[in-house]
C-alpha cells in the first residue's frame, strides 16, 4: 500500500506546481512577443525575479520549455474544445464558447507563434503538430456543423478556420497582462467582428 503524503509534502508539491506555471506563463508571454530566438532564458529569469539557474530546476534548456509551452497550451486548448463541445447547441455557439474558454485559460494557453520548429526532439514536435492538426480540424468542424444547422453563413469551412484561429493567435502576441485591458475583454471585442463574419444575413 502506498504511503499517504503529508500535508507538508502535498503543500511542497503545490507550491513546485504554482511556480512551473508561473514559468510557462511568462516563458509564454515572452516567446509570443520577442519570438523564442530573440529570448534568452536570463529575460524569463529576469522577469520572474529568479536566477537562471532556477530554471534548470523545472526544464532541461530553452528548447524544453519551448515544449513545455506547448505541451501546456495543447492540454489547455484541448480542454478547451472539449467543453465547447459538450456545452454549445449549435455550431456558432461552440466556436464562441470556445473562443471565450481559451482567453480563461490565461497566458498558459498561449500557443508561441510559429515556434513549432524550433523544439529539436523531432518525436515530441511531430507529436505537437499532430494535435494542433485535429485541434484545428475540430474548429473547422464546428464551423461545418453551423453551417448544417443555419447558425453560421454559408462559407469556406477551411478558409474561415484558418482566418479566425490566425487572427485569435495575433491577438496574444501584443496581449500584456499589464495592458490596459485584461484578455477576457479583448477577446469579446473580437468576438464581435468574428459573429458579424459569420451569423447569416
Amino acid at each position: 500500500m502506498a504511503e499517504k503524503k503529508s500535508s507538508w509534502d502535498l503543500a511542497k508539491g503545490e507550491q513546485l506546481r504554482l511556480k512551473q506555471e508561473a514559468l510557462l506563463e511568462e516563458a509564454a508571454i515572452l516567446f509570443n512577443h520577442k519570438g523564442y530566438s530573440a529570448t534568452s532564458l536570463e529575460d524569463i529569469a529576469e522577469r520572474l525575479n529568479i536566477t537562471k539557474t532556477a530554471i534548470y530546476h523545472y526544464v532541461k534548456n530553452k528548447s524544453d520549455l519551448l515544449y513545455q509551452c506547448y505541451l501546456r497550451a495543447m492540454d489547455a486548448t484541448e480542454e478547451c474544445y472539449e467543453k465547447a463541445d459538450a456545452s454549445g447547441a449549435n455550431g456558432l455557439e461552440k466556436i464562441v464558447h470556445y473562443l471565450r474558454l481559451d482567453a480563461a485559460s490565461g497566458p498558459i494557453a498561449m500557443t508561441p507563434l510559429s515556434e513549432l520548429d524550433s523544439i529539436k526532439n523531432e518525436t515530441a514536435r511531430n507529436k505537437l503538430a499532430a494535435r494542433l492538426d485535429q485541434c484545428e480540424i475540430q474548429f473547422q468542424n464546428f464551423i461545418i456543423e453551423g453551417i448544417k444547422d443555419g447558425s453560421i453563413a454559408e462559407c469556406d469551412p477551411k478558409m474561415t478556420m484558418q482566418f479566425i484561429l490566425g487572427a485569435s493567435r495575433w491577438t496574444m502576441k501584443w496581449y500584456s497582462p499589464k495592458g490596459q485591458k485584461a484578455l477576457s475583454e479583448i477577446v469579446e471585442d473580437f468576438l464581435s467582428f468574428v459573429l458579424k463574419g459569420l451569423i447569416p444575413r
